[in-house]
């Protein structure tokens, strides 16, 4: 635990030289890399839904035809 305790101490050290322009870059590009990772997210949840719906209406059409067909074998 000590080696922690010491990395600690360190990353406090680095963070009081930092200054506060360079936080505040470091801020705005994981908020930046946050949105992108939320738009990336929706846009695949979006084509899953697109594809699942698109999957639902091949195998209603389908069905039908099949349906159709067997009317006419009888």
């Amino acid at each position: 635990m000590p080696a922690v305790a010491g990395l600690a101490a360190a990353e406090m050290l680095l963070d009081e030289d930092e200054d506060a322009e360079e936080k505040r870059r470091r801020m705005e590009a994981k908020i930046a890399a946050e949105n992108f990772g939320a738009v990336v997210g929706l846009a695949a949840g979006a084509a899953l839904a697109v594809k699942k719906n698109w999957m639902n209406r091949l195998r209603r059409k389908n069905r039908k035809s099949n349906s159709m067909s067997k009317r006419w074998e009888d």
